[in-house]
């Protein structure tokens, strides 16, 4: 909100992900029961980003397979009622991926200010 995070975590995921599209779905999905539970808060910011295209696309084209899980179902289903909205942000500016991947310096650098996170031997208040 205004430009800074509401809500993050990281942690372990539960279940064992037999790709990286799965995994990001998972991960989708439990943002969006977050998403609902913060629904007044959080409708002021209008959209959840995912950098992953397979994870985007398969929530936007689920088919009704009684083999998928209910919470990639309960995801289609906000994005069919409009209460979620998803779009693609790409890794170059997907500020919580400075967590996890290794960047050029200046690319970390971007992506840290995100995070509001400034190195303060080059701020001059130490």
């Amino acid at each position: 909100m205004a430009g800074s995070s509401v809500s993050w975590c990281s942690n372990k995921q539960g279940s064992i992900s037999l790709s990286t599209a799965e995994a990001e779905l998972i991960a989708l999905s439990e943002g969006a029961k977050e998403n609902v539970w913060l629904w007044h808060l959080l409708r002021e910011m209008g959209f959840s980003q995912e950098n992953r295209r397979a994870a985007i696309s398969t929530v936007k084209n689920l088919s009704n397979d009684k083999s998928m899980k209910i919470s990639f179902l309960f995801t289609r289903d906000l994005v069919e009622e409009r209460r979620l909205e998803i779009q693609y942000c790409s890794t170059s500016d997907m500020a919580a991926d400075t967590l996890t991947k290794p960047f050029p310096a200046g690319q970390f650098i971007k992506l840290r200010e995100l995070f509001w996170v400034k190195n303060l031997k080059t701020t001059g208040d130490t």
